[in-house]
């Protein structure tokens, strides 16, 4: 059957799926821009547990799991207590457990309920994706196809042979063509094994980067260009190097990574303004929604709470019921301790294909299939196409427990076909944008980054427990007296965690680098991040988080 895999990878693999004697089998499907099709390694080591893994629905009774004897019972008592609480104040939240368009049922059921209240904003691409549409009026990349006119490819803390594994191996033919790769990160990653020039940039100064290189090319006139680029931290041949190669075709690709500081917004929309000042608008790459191409479900909310508000407003006892379907706030999300606060002394019903840091503790845990058990459609984050799948298995899935529900409720639901979105083409609004300097400190800077082994908080505890490192460079290791493999403690106002320490010269001086969404020795990421918006008032700052780290 064909199918895809609708995870929160940005590049959507397109698959070949059946099962044999309960057993998945797949097999890539080829792109028009591939050489070859295949299934990145992260699908191969999650999907067979989407598939009647051993995960039952079950209520929580005096701290123990009392499972249901059946999916009718878990879906009945999901109805009633949905009933029981129609009249109060309810918190809504849906993640990213599957991005694909029919999840979007869950909120149609959900704007049935008078005082449900819905979290807006996002952990995600918010920040980026409102840079575009500030600039572009549209959320839309251009054919990927492009990229192949490009003499230069720059890739903005756009980790690909992590995070979009499928770019990354288009990549790879591309540079056997003679195309030159140029990678700009704070962080030494994977990716860049395949540049021609790997260089190291200050945290959130690839904004002020760009600027410089606009005045550098005459397009921007300003005395402080210079101070910019000394900020930025890119030094002399580097910023050579840059400059004569952009002065061609050049493709402009930004990572997720640049959004996530408190000037993310700002630094976007340089990198967007030079891409367009240098003649290649049609050659700009930011991974966008993806279900971009279609109007929205009919799902009206009456009442909404910002993202960097919800988990305090839950902690604090606003709200007299939590629904969690697909999303692991407790895990990935900043602010995490009052998430975990407000499951604990909130009603909760949670909603999944597996067991997450967020169920632990709600008293209703309603297990549904995975994405085999839905047919669904949806659209990629970074490329231009998008794929259709019907159902593989015959478990519960997400639209058959959200129906169920909403007929047991006599909430109106019926499933349509969508309808498609009229997209503008890119119209750049050509207007002065100042840089925005990144804040700093004296403290050493907390980076999360993406493992090559799971996707988000999807990780089995064996590949956990060998994650739960610090990397360190040798130099700050020196400062502190600490080799690999000693405890370190990271600590801020807001929390701490305990972890291994790893020495590298990968990460510079005064940034620390964890696994992200992984459970620390002691502890956990995301407990240490503040629910801050980045300066596009929508998303959230994951990495201008500073910190305090010693020796255990």
């Amino acid at each position: 059957m064909n199918t895809f895999c609708s995870k929160d990878c940005p590049d959507l693999c397109a698959l070949k799926a059946q099962i044999t004697n309960g057993k998945l089998k797949t097999e890539g499907k080829k792109e028009s821009w591939q050489s070859t099709g295949f299934v990145c390694a992260k699908f191969k080591l999650f999907a067979e547990r989407e598939i009647g893994n051993s995960v039952r629905s079950y209520r929580m009774n005096c701290a123990q799991k009392e499972e249901f004897t059946s999916e009718t019972d878990a879906l009945n008592a999901a109805a009633d207590m949905l009933q029981q609480y129609r009249d109060k104040k309810i918190l809504y939240v849906k993640g990213s457990g599957s991005l694909a368009y029919n999840m979007g049922y869950w909120d149609v059921l959900m704007s049935g309920f008078e005082n449900c209240y819905k979290v807006t904003g996002g952990v995600c691409d918010n920040t980026g994706g409102d840079a575009h549409e500030a600039d572009f009026g549209t959320e839309l990349n251009p054919p990927v196809e492009n990229i192949q006119s490009a003499d230069t490819i720059i890739l903005f803390g756009k980790n690909a042979a992590v995070i979009s594994q499928h770019l990354y191996s288009h990549l790879k033919d591309l540079k056997k063509l003679d195309k030159k790769i140029i990678y700009i990160d704070p962080v030494r990653t994977k990716t860049a094994a395949i540049a021609d020039r790997y260089i190291r940039i200050n945290p959130g100064c690839d904004g002020l980067l760009a600027y410089a290189l606009l005045c550098s090319l005459g397009y921007e006139k300003s005395e402080n260009a210079q101070r910019y680029l000394e900020l930025s931290g890119i030094n002399n041949d580097d910023f050579q190097y840059l400059f004569s190669s952009i002065s061609g075709k050049t493709a402009f690709i930004e990572g997720f990574g640049i959004q996530r500081q408190t000037n993310g917004m700002n630094a976007v929309r340089l990198i967007n303004r030079l891409a367009v000042k240098t003649g290649n608008t049609d050659r700009l790459y930011y991974g966008h929604g993806s279900k971009r191409f279609w109007e929205s479900l009919p799902a009206k909310f009456n009442n909404f709470v910002h993202i960097n508000e919800a988990a305090e407003k839950l902690a604090s006892g606003e709200f007299d019921l939590f629904i969690n379907v697909a999303a692991n706030p407790a895990m990935t999300y900043p602010d995490a301790k009052n998430w975990v606060k407000g499951i604990n002394s909130t009603p909760t019903i949670v909603v999944d294909t597996c067991h997450t840091r967020t169920s632990e503790n709600c008293d209703l845990f309603l297990k549904v299939g995975g994405m085999f058990a839905q047919k669904d459609f949806m659209a990629s984050y970074f490329f231009e196409h998008f794929h259709v799948r019907e159902s593989l298995t015959d478990e519960l899935s997400d639209m058959d427990a959200a129906k169920y529900i909403a007929d047991r409720l006599n909430i109106p639901l019926e499933f349509a076909p969508p309808k498609a979105k009229t997209l503008a083409k890119r119209a750049y609004k050509d207007e002065p944008i100042e840089p925005v300097i990144p804040e700093t400190s004296d403290r050493f800077q907390l980076f999360s980054a993406s493992h090559h082994l799971y996707l988000n908080s999807q990780h089995t505890p064996e590949i956990a427990d060998r994650l739960k490192t610090v990397m360190i460079n040798p130099k700050d290791a020196e400062k502190l007296g600490v080799k690999n493999g000693d405890e370190l403690t990271v600590e801020n106002e807001y929390g701490y965690f305990k972890a291994d320490a790893a020495i590298t010269d990968d990460v510079p001086e005064k940034l620390i680098l964890c696994w992200k969404n992984i459970p620390m020795k002691e502890g956990f990421i995301n407990d240490m991040i503040p629910p801050r918006l980045t300066d596009s008032g929508n998303g959230m700052v994951y990495y201008t988080v500073f910190a305090d780290v010693r020796k255990s």
